[in-house]
Formats: C-alpha cells, sequence, structure tokens
C-alpha cells in the first residue's frame, strides 16, 4: 500500500511539473518578416503587445504631403534590432488568427517590442497589452519614428478594420 501510494505521489509530482513547466525559449539570428514579426529558424513569431505599420499601409502614410513608407521604415527598424545579435523569446501563449504565436523577444536582453516602440516605429497594442504605453507616450513627446512633426498614419489595428481584415492579423 506505502508504495502504491508513494508511485501514485510521484506520479502526480510528475504531472504537475510538466504542466506548469515553461516551453523552451526560442533562440537564435533573426529576420524581420514583417515589422512587428520576425522568423527565428523556421518559426515565425509576432511580438507580443505590440502592433506595427503593414505592408500596404506604405501607399497612405504620408510626411509633408509625399508618401513617406512608415511599414519600410519600420521594417527596418526591427531590421537592425534583430541584426545586433542572436535573440531569445518566450512564448506567451496567445496565437493570432493564423497560429503564429505572440512572445516576448530580446535582443543583448533588452525588449525587442519595446525598443520598437521607443523609437516610434511600433505601438502600444492596447487590444492585446497595456505594457508598452508608457514607451509610445516616451516616442510621441519625443516625436520620434511615426511620431515626427508632419507624419500622417493610421494606427495599423486601425487601418485593418477599415480594410475588413481581423485586427490581430501578422
Amino acid at each position: 500500500m506505502i508504495r502504491s501510494c508513494s508511485a501514485v505521489a510521484c506520479l502526480l509530482a510528475l504531472w504537475c511539473a510538466a504542466a506548469t513547466a515553461q516551453p523552451a525559449p526560442v533562440t537564435g539570428r533573426a529576420a524581420a518578416r514583417q515589422a512587428d514579426q520576425i522568423v527565428v529558424g523556421n518559426q515565425i513569431i509576432s511580438l507580443y503587445g505590440i502592433d506595427a505599420p503593414d505592408a500596404d499601409q506604405d501607399r497612405q502614410c504620408s510626411a509633408g504631403g509625399r508618401p513617406y513608407g512608415c511599414f519600410s521604415n519600420a521594417k527596418r527598424a526591427l531590421e537592425i534590432l534583430v541584426d545586433l545579435g542572436p535573440v531569445s523569446c518566450l512564448d506567451t501563449g496567445e496565437r493570432n488568427w493564423l497560429d503564429v504565436p505572440y512572445m516576448v523577444c530580446t535582443v543583448r536582453n533588452e525588449d525587442i517590442a519595446e525598443t520598437l516602440v521607443k523609437q516610434g516605429w511600433a505601438f502600444a497594442f492596447l487590444p492585446q497589452s497595456n505594457q508598452y504605453v508608457a514607451a509610445e507616450a516616451e516616442a510621441r513627446t519625443g516625436k520620434k519614428g511615426l511620431w515626427q512633426d508632419g507624419i500622417r498614419f493610421v494606427k495599423p489595428w486601425e487601418w485593418r478594420e477599415r480594410n475588413d481584415r481581423p485586427i490581430f492579423a501578422p
């Protein structure tokens, strides 16, 4: 009887440990896929808590009445960040409508999403998280990135909504 209880206790402990275990981080060299999405190996990753201009927004974004390229500039900022070294990403457990995982990613121990928001190339994505609200306020106050005087843009989730696309789209 004592042996069977010990075996049950051990199995229960192993099951609990497995149920609460965090998945291993995704690490390695990354490439920018979108302005808020990267690829590490063959894993596509959406950056958690932010949203950045979509590729088709380049034609509507302007500065001084001329096309500005909000997506192109935001994607280039992400390319520069991921080129700093290997990234490490932790899965939040959330997925977008295409089943792409949302992860928090760092490079050189700095949160990539937060850096993009502070630079003004991405926005705090409030439908998902308020984690980067202060970073966005800092960019807006400092007139960085898309918050520079004269740049006209539509926030990406509003753009998708206007174009009958899911707001949580990649």
